[in-house]
C-alpha cells in the first residue's frame, strides 16, 4: 500500500504560497504555520504564537483541521505532524504537503508516525532533489510504501508514541531546568565568596 491508496480526493497538496515574507498582525484572525513554529524535536507546533494575517481570502481547502498531517517536503529534516486540536483558522505555508487521510484505511497519528521513522526517512533522503535545498516532489511522497496494520494497532502505536514524545519533551525539560539550578547555586557561590 502507498498513500496514494489511502488519501482523500483532495488528500495531498503544497500549503499556501505567499508571494511575499508573511507580515504578522496582531488583530489577524488566521494563523499562519512556518517552519520557525516547529518545535525542535518535530513533535508539534506553537498554536499560540503563529503569525497572523487578515488580508488575505484563502480557499476552504487550505485551512487546517483535525486529523490533517503537515509533511516538512523542503531542506533536510522531512518530518510529518498530525493536527490534533485547530483552536482558530490556521493555514500552513508552502513549507509543507498537508495529507489528508481515509481515516477508515489508516489513522493520521498512526501515518504521522510511521513517516517518521527510519525505514520512511530512508525513502525520502533517497528521493530528495536540489543542491542549494533538497525537496521531495508529491509524487514521491505518494508513492511512499506504506504498512498499514489493523486499526486497533495503528491506535495502540500512536498512542504510545504520543506518550513517548511527551516523556522525552518532559525529561528534556527537567535536564535543562536541573541544569540552569545548579549554574545558579554555582554563580551564587562567588557572589557569597
Amino acid at each position: 500500500m502507498t498513500i496514494n491508496e489511502i488519501i482523500t480526493k483532495e488528500g495531498l497538496f503544497s500549503g499556501y504560497s505567499f508571494r511575499e515574507k508573511v507580515e504578522h498582525n496582531p488583530d489577524g484572525h488566521v494563523g499562519i504555520i512556518q517552519m520557525k513554529d516547529i518545535f525542535n524535536d518535530y513533535s508539534n507546533f506553537d498554536f499560540l504564537n503563529l503569525d497572523k494575517v487578515s488580508d488575505i481570502l484563502f480557499k476552504d481547502k487550505f485551512y487546517l483541521t483535525k486529523g490533517d498531517i503537515l509533511f516538512v517536503s523542503k531542506g533536510v529534516n522531512n518530518y510529518a505532524i498530525a493536527i490534533d486540536n485547530v483552536a482558530f483558522p490556521v493555514v500552513a505555508s508552502a513549507t509543507f504537503f498537508i495529507i489528508r487521510v481515509n481515516k477508515e484505511k489508516i489513522l493520521p497519528e498512526y501515518l504521522a508516525w510511521f513517516m517518521n521513522q527510519k525505514e520512511a526517512q530512508n525513502y525520502f533522503s533517497e528521493k530528495k532533489a536540489g543542491t542549494y535545498v533538497p525537496n521531495l516532489n508529491k509524487q514521491d511522497i505518494m508513492d511512499l510504501p506504506l504498512k498499514v496494520p489493523p486499526l486497533k494497532i495503528q491506535s495502540y502505536i500512536a498512542k504510545t508514541a504520543i506518550l513517548l514524545n511527551q516523556e522525552v519533551s518532559i525529561l528534556e525539560k527537567i535536564k535543562t531546568n536541573r541544569k540552569e539550578l545548579i549554574q545558579a547555586q554555582l554563580i551564587n557561590l562567588i557572589k557569597n565568596d
